[in-house]
């Protein structure tokens, strides 16, 4: 009879890694592997409890939701689960904790050659003495696979085994028991476990062919001081019990220490990443729309077994979910990657550049229409971009249409997706007191100046409504609310994506003026949750819009009154917005993420192998003579390469003399450039300065 695993997951907030932990686990393990996968609600916030309820229809007979009604704490929630569980053995795995291809099996497999296992963990991103960091370019499945390829079927005694992700077999719960509640909230319960368990004969051992990615500290509900006090009061617990045993093991485990033998067996050869695809990015950044999409991507193709990365070209601040090591430029002659894909017009040229260097081709993913972007200035640059492409992969029909109109080129059309499965909602009742969002962005064609005299407006047509503005823009100076029944809330942003979704979910309309959407992600992700859009007709919003059945689109896109008109009858209608909420409830169905992220699966295979072929477009002698405007030589690349690697210095190896003379090296161009205006604008009478 074929063994069986049953996953436990505890589970407290954190909703977006709970999404991908769970698309991991029944991505990544054999249907004949799996027992029951257990989520085990420990009183979480709304957001988290409607994700696990839309999880239990998504998986149906394969995973169990357990809400509790009050704050059991980590250890009291896990063992629930044992006590639920029936298969051979059982998988006690953290919700920031994703597993790899056959993770599961392996493991398994490990315990089945030998009975006397109780316990087996793999390798991680994040765990202690058991940590092996992702090399540069590498994704975790990357890692596994490398560490799967260089050491299968191998596995070490295990000093401290880590309970992020940890098997153990049925029969070592049955005789040992669970987990000891003395430890509360958690922290060296699973290795106070393990030496009970080897008091009674079992091995606990760390599966050196098997690697896979934990955050840590996603899956308590713990302050950094609380949580320092819980580990102090915890060490003392295991070493008044366990101490001597312990030192003992230690001196044997330090003796053949699994990281260590790791990393004496793996070369600068197999460091080197071997991409199928990388994303080539300008900058990183967490108010960017764009990059968190791209992101998104890069994770979840991973997780399906894509061998996609991420350079990123300057540094900037980004503190979503990573399940992968981006590359910088100083990693440039390192790394192999069949394709290089482009996101904005910009970075086509030097990502063309790059890809003649590496022998690769380039693909553009083109998520907006680029050529209204800077107020149409660089038409022509963004016209020439498209000449550069062997692939285009777009996200609208009105983009893709647009593309075979312009340029005869066949674009590789696949819809956006939104957090489906952290947004949705069934029902959705309408505020006694209306509530209405608008997301305010930097760029004029995102329509914030449209946005700021609605909001004005609003203050004087309505009463007794609040407004949350999320403000992204650089500099914004807001109207006088001199309305004491509007509350008029200003949330500086950019905020993380869980803080905007639990706004639009309170939300009764949301606002947005922009003039250009290539698609249009936040009225979709409000639609899910019942939020009705009041929005321009603007390009990629029609894809799903349609006007009086699931939204209200605005043809006078630059007519405030018309936006507060449609607003103040929306609001006088109750009847009216239940029906729209229902129909754009609806309509978001057709666009969940985790589905389509297996278009993207699809259509990159095909790419790879070449079931579709390149763009092959003629180009006139206009379109080369437009095209050499803005190809790069040999010496711009290398400049833009030098400026890019300057912005990556190693800032342990940074002094203060260094940083002295940077600084200095700056502040000399800034003055440099400063002058030639000058001189222009005296020599000059028609130069502006």
């Amino acid at each position: 009879m074929k063994r069986k695993c049953d996953i436990i997951v505890p589970v407290y907030n954190a909703p977006e890694y709970v999404e991908i932990c769970v698309f991991a686990i029944f991505n990544n393990t054999k249907e004949e592997d799996l027992g029951m996968v257990y989520l085990l609600d420990d009183n979480s916030n709304k957001i988290t409890h409607d994700l696990l309820d839309n999880l239990s229809k998504k998986y149906k007979n394969k995973l169990k939701v357990v809400h509790n009604k009050e704050n059991l704490g980590f250890i009291k929630n896990v063992n629930q689960g044992f006590s639920m569980c029936t298969s051979d053995y059982v998988m006690l795995l953290n919700t920031d904790c994703f597993i790899a291809k056959n993770t599961v099996g392996k493991l398994m497999d490990h315990m089945n050659k030998n009975e006397k296992i109780g316990l087996i963990c793999p390798i991680c991103s994040n765990a202690a003495n058991l940590t092996l960091e992702m090399y540069p370019g590498f994704s975790y499945m990357m890692m596994d696979e490398l560490l799967e390829k260089k050491f299968k079927g191998i596995n070490y005694d295990a000093c401290t085994v880590v309970g992020n992700c940890l098997m153990i077999s049925k029969r070592c719960i049955d005789e040992v028991g669970y987990l000891d509640e003395i430890y509360g909230m958690g922290y060296g319960d699973e290795t106070d476990y393990q030496f009970k368990s080897m008091e009674k004969g079992f091995e606990a051992k760390v599966a050196l062919d098997t690697y896979v990615f934990h955050k840590a500290e996603q899956s308590f509900n713990t302050t950094n001081k609380k949580r320092s006090e819980r580990i102090e009061k915890n060490r003392k617990i295991f070493f008044d019990r366990w101490g001597d045993q312990y030192n003992e093991l230690l001196k044997e485990y330090n003796k053949n220490d699994p990281i260590e033998y790791i990393k004496e067996n793996i070369t600068k050869e197999d460091k080197k990443p071997n991409l199928d695809f990388t994303f080539v990015l300008p900058q990183m950044g967490k108010g960017a729309g764009g990059v968190i999409f791209i992101t998104q991507l890069v994770n979840y193709l991973s997780i399906l077994g894509i061998k996609i990365g991420m350079l990123n070209l300057y540094p900037g601040i980004y503190d979503e979910i990573m399940n992968f090591e981006p590359l910088n430029p100083n990693l440039i002659g390192n790394f192999k990657s069949k394709f290089l894909i482009a996101t904005i017009f910009d970075s086509i040229f030097f990502s063309k550049k790059l890809a003649e260097k590496m022998n690769s081709k380039v693909i553009y993913f083109s998520q907006g229409y680029e050529f209204m972007f800077l107020e149409g200035t660089e038409y022509g640059k963004v016209e020439a971009s498209f000449m550069l492409a062997d692939y285009v992969i777009t996200i609208s029909d009105y983009l893709k249409n647009n593309y075979k109109k312009l340029f005869n080129i066949e674009a590789l059309k696949i819809s956006n997706g939104i957090d489906y499965n952290i947004l949705h909602i069934d029902n959705k009742k309408i505020n006694k007191r209306p509530k209405i969002i608008m997301n305010l962005r930097n760029e004029s064609l995102k329509g914030g100046f449209i946005l700021n005299d609605i909001i004005k407006k609003l203050t004087i047509e309505l009463n007794n409504v609040d407004i949350n503005v999320i403000n992204n823009s650089k500099k914004s100076d807001f109207c006088v609310n001199n309305n004491k029944t509007v509350n008029l809330n200003i949330i500086k942003g950019p905020i993380p994506r869980m803080d905007v979704y639990n706004l639009i979910k309170e939300a009764d309309i949301l606002v947005d003026s922009s003039l250009s959407e290539g698609f249009g992600l936040l009225p979709l992700e409000a639609m899910s949750v019942g939020t009705i859009p009041v929005i321009s007709n603007a390009l990629g919003n029609q894809e799903y819009c349609v006007n009086g059945k699931n939204s209200i689109l605005i043809n006078s896109v630059n007519n405030p009154d018309v936006y507060v008109e449609e607003i103040k009858k929306l609001i006088a209608n109750p009847k009216k917005m239940e029906e729209l909420q229902k129909e754009a409830i609806k309509t978001s169905e057709k666009y969940a993420f985790d589905d389509t992220i297996f278009e993207y699966y699809q259509v990159l295979n095909e790419i790879i192998s070449n079931k579709v072929k390149p763009i092959n477009r003629k180009l006139t002698n206009n379109d080369k003579k437009k095209l050499k405007a803005y190809l790069l030589t040999d010496l711009a690349y290398n400049r833009i390469m030098l400026s890019c690697k300057n912005n990556y210095v190693d800032c342990r190896k940074s002094t203060r003399k260094s940083n002295f003379i940077r600084i200095a090296k700056e502040y000399v161009k800034a003055n440099i450039y400063l002058g030639k205006h000058l001189i222009k604008t005296i020599t000059n009478k028609n130069h502006r300065l």
